[in-house]
C-alpha cells in the first residue's frame, strides 16, 4: 500500500536495502530504489492506460510514450529514446516534476516484456542541488582532477562544511569523461547518479579530435591554463557537459538505458551563442544536434527544462519531438494559431487553450500528434533540507593529472628560451611555454611533456622532437636538413619524461 507517512525497511534507513545498493545480487524479495522512492513519497504505480488518448488521437498517449522506453515497442508507439523541453517559469514546480520524472524513469515497469529501467543521470550544478530530495539513493560522481569544496548554505546557521559522501548513498570519482562512461555502463539499471563536471576537461578536447563530427577539435581550457594573451579562454565548466553527451552517445552504447535531467538548460545552450574562437560556443551546440537522432537510437534520452523556449538555440529546439507544459499559468499553443507553435513542429494538436488555469501537480504533455494531461505527487524535501541548499565548488586540482606538483625546493629553475618563439606563462600549479603565432603547442616547463604539437611560427623550419641532455630537456628547430638551433632548454629532470624517450637520450 502506499503511503504519504511511509517508513523505512524494518531496522533500515532508505535506500539500504535495495536491489541498487549492493554489488552483488540482491535477494529476489529486495524492492528496487524505484519501489522505495515511491513508498516514500506515495507515488502510485504508473500505468499507460491512465493516459487514454483523446478522441481521433492515434493509439496509446503521449505521457507514456515519452516516459516508458521500449527498444521494440508493444506498449507504446515510439522505439529507442525519447526527449522532451520541459517549460515552466519560476514557481511551477520544475524542481518537484524533475525529481518525479527521474524516480518514474527509474522504474522498471512489469507491462514491458524488457528490462527498461534507465540508468537516470542528474545535471550536479555547482549552485543547485535539488536533487537532494533523492539524496537517500544517489550515486554521486566527482571528477578526480579537482579540487572539491562543498559547504551547506543555511538560512539559519549560515554556511559550514559539508561531506558529499555523507550525504549521498554513494560517492565515486571518474578519471576523465570516458572513464565516467565506463564505470556508469557497470552501475545497475533503475540507478539515480549525479554527476558534476570536470573543472579540468580531461579527455573532452581529444573525444572531439577523434569524432567526424567536427571539421577540428574544440576548445576545453581549465581556468588554470587560460591565458587570454595567447588565446586561451578559459571555458565555462557547463561545457564539459557537450563532451559528456559526445562520450555517451559514440562510446557508450553499453551503457543501457540512460536518461539526462538537466534543468537551466538556457544556460547550457542559449540562443545567444557565438562561435568566439576561445569557445566555440556555437560549434559545440552544432555537435549536439548532429547527437541528437542518434542519442535516441543509443537509448539515451534528454530531458531539459527551461523557463522560456526562446532562451534555447533554435538548433536545439527544433529537435525536441516532445514538450510539456508547466502550470505557469501561461497558454497552450493552438492549431488555428501558427505563430504559437513550437520551433520544429509541423503541427499541434490542441484546439484552445488547455493550461492557463492549471493547478500546481499537473501539466501537458504534447507532440505534433497528440497531447494529454498528467499529474504528479510533491517529492518533498527532507527537513534537514528545507532551509539550506549543497554548494558544491569545483576547482584547480593540487596536482595536475599525471604529473606532480615541485615543491619550492626542488622546483626547477628558470627556463631559458628564445622569446621569438615562444611565450611563458604560468600560473600556482603549472608553467609552460606557448608556441608564439601563427604556430602552435605548448611544452611543461616542469616535465617537458607537449601538451599540444609544436607546429613552427617560422615559415619552412620545423621543431624536432625534445630530448633530455644533461638534466635539460632541449627543444631545436631545423630547416630541412640543415643544422639544428637550440630555441629551448628546460632544466627538468622528470622521470616522466625520461621514460617516454628512454633512458635520458634521444628519441629516435
Amino acid at each position: 500500500m502506499v503511503t504519504n507517512n511511509a517508513t523505512p525497511p524494518a531496522g533500515h534507513d532508505w535506500g539500504e536495502r535495495t536491489r541498487q545498493a549492493v554489488a552483488h545480487s540482491a535477494p529476489k524479495h529486495w524492492k528496487t530504489d524505484a519501489y522505495e522512492m515511491r513508498q516514500k513519497f506515495g507515488i502510485p504505480a504508473f500505468k499507460p492506460d491512465d493516459y487514454v488518448p483523446e478522441p481521433g488521437q492515434v493509439k496509446s498517449g503521449v505521457y507514456p510514450d515519452l516516459v516508458v522506453h521500449e527498444r521494440d515497442p508493444t506498449v507504446t508507439t515510439t522505439p529507442r529514446g525519447t526527449d522532451a523541453f520541459i517549460k515552466g517559469d519560476r514557481g511551477s514546480g520544475k524542481s518537484t516534476k524533475a525529481a518525479s520524472l527521474a524516480i518514474r524513469l527509474l522504474e522498471d515497469f512489469p507491462f514491458v516484456d524488457e528490462m527498461n529501467a534507465n540508468k537516470v543521470i542528474w545535471r550536479g550544478s555547482p549552485a543547485r542541488s535539488e536533487w537532494l530530495r533523492l539524496k537517500d539513493w544517489a550515486t554521486v560522481w566527482l571528477p578526480e582532477h579537482a579540487s572539491i569544496e562543498a559547504t551547506w548554505e543555511d538560512e539559519d546557521a549560515g554556511r559550514y562544511d559539508a561531506d558529499i559522501e555523507a550525504v549521498a548513498r554513494n560517492a565515486r570519482y571518474y578519471h576523465d569523461v570516458l572513464d565516467l562512461v565506463d564505470q556508469l555502463a557497470e552501475q545497475k539499471p533503475g540507478t539515480f547518479n549525479v554527476v558534476y563536471p570536470d573543472p579540468s576537461f580531461s579527455g573532452c578536447r581529444e573525444l572531439t579530435e577523434e569524432t567526424q563530427r567536427v571539421g577540428e577539435p574544440l576548445p576545453f581550457v581549465p581556468t588554470w591554463e587560460a591565458d587570454p594573451s595567447e588565446g586561451r579562454h578559459a571555458t565555462p565548466l557547463t561545457d564539459w557537459w557537450f563532451a559528456f553527451i559526445l562520450a555517451r552517445t559514440e562510446h557508450g552504447t553499453h551503457v543501457g538505458w540512460t536518461a539526462l535531467i538537466f534543468d537551466e538548460v538556457g544556460d547550457f545552450v542559449p540562443q545567444s551563442a557565438r562561435n568566439s574562437p576561445g569557445r566555440r560556443l556555437w560549434d559545440k551546440i552544432e555537435l549536439l544536434r548532429s547527437l541528437w537522432a542518434e542519442s535516441r537510437r543509443a537509448r539515451f534520452s534528454q530531458f531539459y527544462f527551461g523557463h522560456y523556449e526562446e532562451n534555447v538555440h533554435e538548433k536545439i529546439r527544433r529537435e525536441f519531438k516532445w514538450r510539456i507544459q508547466m502550470p505557469d499559468g501561461s497558454p497552450n499553443p493552438v492549431k488555428n494559431v501558427r505563430g504559437t507553435w513550437p520551433l520544429g513542429f509541423d503541427n499541434i494538436p490542441m484546439t484552445s487553450d488547455l493550461t492557463s488555469g492549471l493547478p500546481i501537480g499537473t501539466g501537458l504533455c504534447y507532440n505534433t500528434a497528440k497531447f494529454s494531461y498528467f499529474g504528479w505527487k510533491d517529492v518533498a524535501e527532507a527537513p534537514e533540507d528545507e532551509t539550506r541548499w549543497l554548494r558544491v565548488r569545483l576547482g584547480a586540482p593540487t596536482q595536475l593529472p599525471s604529473t606532480a606538483m615541485a615543491t619550492e625546493a626542488d622546483a626547477p629553475a628558470e627556463p631559458e628560451f628564445d622569446d621569438s618563439v615562444f611565450a611563458s606563462w604560468q600560473n600556482q600549479v603549472d608553467h609552460r611555454l606557448y608556441v608564439r603565432d601563427p604556430g602552435s603547442g605548448w611544452i611543461s616547463v616542469a616535465t617537458g611533456a607537449v601538451g599540444d604539437e609544436l607546429v613552427s611560427p617560422v615559415e619552412g623550419m620545423t621543431f624536432d622532437e625534445p630530448v633530455v641532455e644533461d638534466g635539460e630537456v632541449v627543444v631545436r628547430m631545423r630547416r630541412n636538413d640543415e643544422q639544428s638551433v637550440v630555441v629551448a632548454r628546460l632544466p627538468s629532470t622528470s622521470q616522466s619524461f625520461k621514460s617516454a624517450t628512454g633512458s635520458g637520450g634521444e628519441t629516435a
